[in-house]
């Protein structure tokens, strides 16, 4: 009861300073109510080691009555001869000095029974992070049906006009599970030309927003680089002004994030659409303009049961002695969606008849169910859970990050010897996405998840169970103010080893007792740098900084004092790391959010280094005079003009993932890039090689028209031009444009191949402007599962090399891997292949047959717009699951459709499409 008074005491007073009348509010009344605040905290802080909390807990409910009465309707003055706001204040004092002299009682009681105080038990946190429910396709659309169908009927149909349509609904009712659905919907997207989405949260920042926006709308992202010169916010709303768009922005909790943004979405009468999702009533009134707000219900039984049924067993049939007291426990979920999906991860573990029972007694509060859930997980996926909580709220957690920390910290081991530390913390994390504790935010094309998140709700649990377990903890939701945390940071941290802060927190000066933290997940903060952290946080070993769009760097000067790190993931001020990280020799992971990052020679001396990545890395440092490999070194990218010799290969001979990129300009076939020595790296998994070529505004332009093959529109490519000409443009640039505006007219007229022959004849191109460039010496380790090859141009032919690899699973074809217009696949490869991707492509005709891919799942083709469609005898592969073409492609389309068509008369109901946006 304690923790709850407190708890509801905190939530008041913060709920006062952020929405109080600013009338009412001075500054002398703001003093009196954050020193309560910070009372209120000390309290929670030393609770649990308190014996009389009934104490805490009279003195938080009196203090919580008396607040109230002071700011209601009843309080109001009436014609004093005082000013009301100095009689509020005086109030509020003797408030403050009364709940003072209970908290000086338990800190003294604390201070003379345990020198060790103010431990942190169930910290106070606000709910803000997005709203989504994430488990199969099947299960997002239960219960969705009629809802998807109104809100559709308002997207496509209905006034010229722009309309912002708000999706409202409480905490965990699905409200951006209902806009995922509608925002992936194919009918949908044919009708918008661009679609964008943008997650809002509370603690937003209009840099934030629009640099979000841009990556979410790949169209404008491509056209900044071209003209840099215009303000971000000018070209996202030009770009718009000529089209019919629609945005998504996700969990926005004020009119002030509207107002920031609004003015990006111009009103042209193409009838574009925005949805806004919020839990707030007032926000959803303040943002529409049609007086149409979509109000999302709870589910009502029957959908309630056929959603946890889906969840627990698929499309399987209950066992009959489950179904009494699966009911019980579905109708205690009241229909909330989240409850449903999260009680079912639990249940999918457990099938006994005593166990469901015992679930359906604990009632259906969703704190609860949360609670039951980790009760019943694995000792050893618990601390992996919790540790989540450490990142902000919206933040999209890169699963790869997240495993690395995982194994940084210690708290992923080994079960048996037939498994490595990653492939240990991947079943785990896979096991909490079954348990529907993690949302999977996207996936790669293999289906193996890329990105995930927190449920706010689930969230608040981790934070609290975080620090009260001394996982980590997370100061900004204890702390929500920055007035309180520059206050109590230094002694709120006393007991605890793993912290999770701004940069601004570390910034504060007043640091006592930081010596003996191990741990900083850090937020980066415009304006606050790293200056001066390193000499309180001397014993840290594992500091992550979070990718942001405002960047943050560390002092390498400072950084390199710190010789207990284990793990460093930042940005860097000049893309050098210097000589002076052989200091580091207990570095296990290294990753540097920067291009072109120039490593020293003393790299090669980190004998502990596990993980070494970058945007890309400058040609490394040659390792003739070395004599010791990195023996632990299981992952390099991104690495240039890598040459491996002899000697670099031997110097990691247990590399496991590798990411090698050339550029085409210096790339010469005979420079002894020594490729044959790639089969040396007998444990190689995972291999990418990436040829890059400069692009100019003519490649460029001539890329434009290949992609107009798929169905883009003159009009568009003359906006195109409208914001890349910008006036700058010489006579020669001028013809440029000429010509291959003319392919257009051409392409328009469906003179398709015509315009492609007049471009190349008139600018001159042969493949881009180079000649054939061959991957001398091909030569894989035969253990590689996954290829990645891109930019290289390769005979077609050449892919019965890379699929006579006895093991190769997952093959991506990017950007032109391979080139002409014939591939004839031949008996006896791919025999393992379960994924292949071609992304870009100027194939023509394929022509293979069923057992030459005997084991294929998935097939992805996009911007293949010169293919005459899929060969029919892929319809025959027996595992083929998923077929997944852009929405372009319309040969590809149709001949997917009549796969899927035969699939499906066989038997095979699952069979999907999926139609992508190019």
């Amino acid at each position: 009861m304690a923790y709850e008074a407190l708890d509801n005491l905190q939530q008041t007073l913060d709920q006062i300073l952020n929405h109080g009348d600013e009338r009412v509010i001075t500054p002398s009344v703001k003093q009196e109510i954050i020193s309560i605040r910070i009372q209120a905290v000390v309290l929670q802080l030393n609770v649990k080691h308190y014996p009389n909390k009934e104490t805490i807990t009279e003195a938080a409910n009196s203090t919580h009555e008396i607040i109230e009465y002071l700011f209601s309707e009843e309080n109001v003055p009436d014609g004093e001869s005082i000013d009301p706001t100095v009689r509020l204040a005086n109030r509020l004092r003797e408030v403050a000095q009364r709940l003072e002299s209970t908290v000086g009682d338990v800190v003294d009681y604390i201070k003379g029974n345990d020198p060790i105080s103010s431990v942190t038990d169930s910290p106070d946190v606000s709910s803000s992070s997005r709203s989504a429910i994430t488990s199969s396709k099947d299960d997002d659309v239960v219960g969705f049906e009629e809802d998807v169908e109104v809100i559709k009927d308002r997207l496509c149909m209905g006034s010229s006009r722009l309309q912002v349509i708000p999706i409202v609904g409480t905490g965990g009712i699905g409200k951006t599970t209902l806009a995922k659905i509608l925002y992936n919907d194919s009918l949908i997207r044919k009708e918008f030309s661009i679609c964008g989405w943008v997650t809002i949260s509370q603690d937003h920042s209009v840099e934030r927003i629009v640099s979000n926006l841009l990556a979410s709308i790949k169209e404008i992202s491509a056209l900044r680089d071209a003209k840099s010169d215009i303000p971000i916010e000018t070209l996202i709303c030009e770009y718009l002004k000529g089209r019919r768009y629609l945005i998504v922005m996700d969990d926005m909790w004020s009119k002030k994030a509207w107002d920031d943004v609004k003015m990006l979405f111009p009103d042209v009468g193409h009838r574009s659409r925005i949805i806004v999702t919020t839990r707030l009533q007032d926000v959803a009134a303040y943002v529409d303009s049609s007086n149409f707000i979509y109000t999302i219900r709870l589910l009502d039984a029957h959908h309630s049961w056929k959603l946890l049924k889906r969840k627990v067993f698929g499309h399987k049939d209950i066992p009959i002695e489950l179904e009494d007291i699966g009911k019980k426990i579905v109708k205690n979920c009241g229909g909330l969606p989240l409850s449903i999906v999260v009680v079912g991860g639990l249940l999918s573990k457990i099938h006994t008849r005593y166990s469901w029972k015992q679930i359906a007694a604990n009632g259906g509060q969703l704190e609860t169910i949360i609670g039951l859930s980790y009760t019943h997980l694995p000792n050893h996926s618990k601390p992996c859970l919790l540790y989540m909580g450490g990142f902000p709220e919206d933040y999209e957690i890169r699963v790869s990050e997240l495993i690395h920390l995982w194994i940084a910290e210690g708290i992923v081991t080994l079960s048996n010897g037939s498994k490595s530390l990653e492939e240990e913390a991947e079943d785990c994390f896979d096991d909490l996405v079954e348990r529907s504790l993690v949302l999977v935010i996207n996936r790669k094309f293999d289906g193996k998840i890329k990105s995930c998140s927190l449920h706010d709700i689930v969230r608040e649990f981790c934070v609290k169970e975080a620090a009260k377990e001394k996982v980590i903890l997370s100061v900004m939701d204890y702390l929500p103010t920055p007035i309180l945390r520059s206050h109590f940071v230094p002694r709120l941290i006393k007991d605890h080893h793993s912290i999770s802060a701004s940069s601004y927190d570390l910034h504060l000066k007043d640091y006592v007792h930081s010596s003996h933290i191990r741990t900083i997940i850090c937020t980066p903060k415009k304006g606050y740098r790293s200056v001066g952290f390193v000499e309180k946080f001397s014993s840290v070993r594992v500091l992550h900084v979070l990718r942001r769009n405002d960047h943050w760097d560390w002092e390498p000067g400072q950084v390199f004092d710190l010789v207990h790190l284990t793990y460093l993931a930042s940005n860097i001020p000049n893309s050098i790391v210097p000589s002076a990280i052989s200091r580091l020799q207990n570095l296990q992971t290294l990753v540097i959010y920067r291009s072109e990052v120039r490593l020293p020679m003393e790299i090669w001396r980190l004998r502990h280094l596990r993980h070494l990545i970058a945007f890309s890395f400058q040609p490394l440092p040659n390792p003739e005079g070395e004599n010791n490999p990195l023996e632990n070194l299981q992952e390099l990218s991104l690495a240039t003009d890598l040459v491996c010799s002899k000697r670099m290969v031997e110097m990691i001979p247990n590399i496991k993932k590798l990411g090698i990129c050339y550029s085409m300009e210096k790339f010469d076939a005979d420079a002894g890039y020594h490729f044959n020595n790639l089969k040396y790296l007998c444990r190689l998994e995972k291999l990418k090689l990436e040829m890059r070529r400069g692009i100019s505004r003519r490649q460029l332009l001539y890329e434009m028209a290949l992609e107009m093959r798929g169905g883009f529109s003159f009009r568009q490519f003359l906006d195109e031009m409208v914001l890349m000409r910008g006036g700058g443009f010489s006579f020669g640039q001028l013809l440029d444009e000429m010509a291959v505006d003319f392919a257009f007219r051409l392409v328009n007229e469906k003179l398709v191949w015509t315009s492609f022959r007049l471009v190349n004849k008139i600018l001159g191109w042969t493949s881009f402007g180079g000649a054939d460039k061959r991957l001398g010496g091909l030569n894989f380790p035969l253990l590689l599962r996954r290829l990645t090859l891109s930019g290289w141009m390769l005979p077609w032919r050449d892919m019965a090399i890379v699929g006579s690899l006895p093991n190769l699973q997952v093959l991506k074809l990017r950007n032109y891997a391979c080139k002409g217009k014939y591939w004839q696949t031949s008996n006896g490869e791919f025999r393992e292949l379960r994924l292949l991707l071609i992304d870009r492509s100027d194939l023509v005709y394929w022509g293979t047959a069923a057992h030459h891919f005997p084991k294929l799942e998935c097939l992805t083709l996009r911007r293949c717009h010169g293919l005459d469609g899929i060969p029919r005898e892929i319809g025959d592969i027996h595992t083929l699951e998923l077929i997944e073409v852009d929405e372009q492609s319309t040969r590809l389309l149709l001949s997917a459709e009549k796969i899927q068509k035969k699939q499906r008369d066989s038997g095979k109901r699952s069979f999907l499409v999926r139609v992508k946006r190019s």
